[in-house]
């Protein structure tokens, strides 16, 4: 009996000994967190903290609340580092006599660590390499002293270097180790990068790898290095996007070696998958104005082995039909310059004339520069107009000019940058009756994202016209300026916009200025609206008559945004209709921006 009296006595002291460690179960518990703490920093310590992102599946007992809670520190002071407070605090309180348990996260975040030091170390004292290092000044890795001490800049600051070494013709500069140390006594942050240059490399040979049936003079072709010369990224860069921009191939890695020969050379590899050569497509598109609308376009971007290419498209609307011929030779003699053959016929009727066209040009266009293009040549065109103000048949020697300036960041739907176009096109009809004129227009837009992440959009359009030469009633009338579509002064009637003459029938200008303005929303990754404005006209005279009367419509769109441009809804109402031209509004449906 003693012994079993002192097996119960054992007993109760142990479990008098454990009732301080309870074992309570828990169904929830909250998170407070406290401190100066700004709402940012309060959302992304949040995000990293398991105690506020397991909530809903607490632990079973306040001892394993209290271990998720110590898991937490680490994580927390990586978000105090990031915004260069180098030495928080993180303590806890919990209160678990309240229902639920209530976790209190504390967080001293102390003062901010600016930078006190920072320090490019070369691992060689060649003469080269240290004037080298000398040119590279804070600013340009975007580092400030006494600016907080960032990682993320420091990150920054290594690519930055890495690339400044790059463009100087050391494409295998690496970083040896990094120190970064915080010194408590001054409450800053000293960085140390130990670099290692590497030699100077020059471009060595190109191999090829993956291409088919595209012959290796397409790629000599697109080169924008030669060997021997001093190694250059943007070089480097230039080739993959003219070899992109053929659309020949559905993956292309440029790289080079790991090492130079004896000579320096720098050997390259081009690695490619080619696509499929042969595209076909067609479309369908609505304006009250026109009707439907179908395109259709079938093109072959590889016929002889070097990015020839063959396309045919047509559009075909109920009063104007058009087909398209062309052959295009991409670097004829030089780099960057095509040589193109163009085939049209067509056919418009318009409340103005009725046409009837087919021409044959022989063109060149070249890259002059980076963001610059031209194209000139010789064009043959055969010209009947009937239905107008003055009918004739005409046959007509073109030499067309254009000039190119575009620094925008997409071609199918820009947000930022400026354009410049400039057509100028002499004509001689060199059959009797002969005479002369030059259709010259002058387009510029502009792009303006009024937020940095590009959500609204202020795009403008300038236009303006002039022809010289023969007067009016010489010069073949759909040769002349008439305006009102889908892209200028939307809200009137097609293609007239123009002087008028008895019955409101339009007889074309020798001048014009349209101007637009539009207000561009990407509510989300697909859908977005437009609001726009539309104001100018067509004049008699060969310089727009500025006190003239002036034509504005205003207009409300819908985006739906694809890969290759905008589906784009458009309705537009004239603020100055002509009752016997002019509906109330039109309705415009088609693919692409407006400009």
């Amino acid at each position: 009996m003693s012994l079993v009296i002192r097996v119960l006595r054992f007993s109760c002291l142990l479990l008098a000994l454990l009732c301080p460690m309870r074992l309570v179960s828990l169904d929830a518990y909250e998170v407070q967190f406290e401190g100066h703490l700004s709402l940012d920093m309060l959302s992304t310590l949040k995000s990293a903290s398991q105690l506020v992102q397991r909530q809903n599946s607490p632990p079973s007992t306040e001892a394993g609340l209290r271990h998720r809670a110590e898991a937490d520190v680490e994580k927390l002071l990586q978000v105090l580092h990031s915004q260069a407070f180098y030495n928080g605090i993180i303590d806890f309180d919990y209160r678990f006599d309240l229902q639920p348990p209530f976790v209190v996260v504390k967080i001293d975040t102390g003062p901010v660590y600016p930078f006190k030091g920072f320090e490019i170390v070369p691992s060689s004292d060649d003469d080269k390499t240290l004037l080298l290092y000398k040119s590279i000044s804070l600013e340009c890795l975007g580092i400030t002293l006494g600016a907080p001490a960032l990682p993320e800049k420091i990150l920054n600051a290594e690519e930055a270097l890495l690339e400044k070494l790059e463009s100087e013709g050391y494409p295998l500069a690496m970083i040896l180790k990094k120190d970064v140390i915080a010194d408590q006594s001054v409450q800053g942050i000293f960085v140390k990068l130990y670099v290692d240059a590497g030699p100077e490399a020059f471009f060595g040979p190109t191999e090829i790898i993956g291409n088919c049936t595209v012959k290796e003079e397409f790629f000599i072709n697109k080169l924008y290095w030669h060997p021997g010369k001093k190694y250059n990224p943007s070089k480097v860069e230039r080739t993959q996007n003219a070899i992109e921009a053929s659309g020949l191939f559905s993956s292309i890695g440029i790289t080079h070696a790991e090492t130079v020969d004896e000579n320096g050379y720098l050997p390259m590899k081009i690695e490619v998958i080619e696509g499929k050569h042969r595209s076909i497509g067609a479309g369908l598109a609505y304006a009250t104005q026109r009707g439907p609308g179908l395109t259709a376009e079938w093109e072959h971007r590889n016929i002889g082995g070097v990015g020839e290419k063959i396309r045919m498209d047509t559009e075909l609307w109920y009063d104007d039909q058009e087909v398209h011929l062309l052959y295009l030779k991409p670097d004829f003699l030089r780099r960057q310059q095509d040589f193109l053959w163009l085939a049209e016929l067509r056919h418009e009727s318009t409340k103005g004339y009725k046409e009837s066209s087919f021409s044959l040009s022989g063109m060149i266009e070249r890259q002059v520069r980076e963001n610059m293009r031209t194209s000139y040549g010789l064009m043959y065109k055969w010209l009947r107009d009937t239905r107008s103000d003055v009918n004739g048949e005409y046959n007509l020697i073109k030499t067309p000019f254009q000039l190119r300036w575009s620094n925008v960041n997409s071609l199918l739907d820009p947000t930022k940058g400026y354009t410049m176009n400039l057509k100028v096109i002499p004509t001689v009809q060199f059959l009797s009756p002969q005479f002369a004129y030059c259709i010259n227009t002058l387009t510029l837009t502009a792009y303006y994202p009024v937020t940095e992440d590009e959500q609204y959009v202020i795009a403008s359009k300038m236009m303006f016209g002039s022809i010289w030469g023969s007067s009016r009633r010489t010069i073949p009338s759909s040769e002349r300026f008439y305006e009102g579509s889908e892209n200028t002064l939307r809200g009137y009637r097609y293609q007239t916009v123009s002087p008028l003459r008895e019955c409101d029938k339009p007889i074309g200008g020798r001048s014009m200025m349209i101007y637009s303005t539009e207000f561009r929303v990407r509510a989300t990754e697909n859908f977005g609206w437009v609001a726009f404005y539309d104001f100018g006209n067509v004049y008699a005279s060969i310089i727009p008559e500025i006190n003239h009367k002036i034509l504005q419509s205003v207009g409300f769109g819908i985006r739906y945004h694809t890969p290759v441009g905008p589906f784009r809804l458009d309705i537009a109402v004239p603020l100055n209709r002509r009752p016997k031209l002019d509906h109330r509004f039109q309705v415009y449906l088609s693919i692409g921006q407006a400009y």
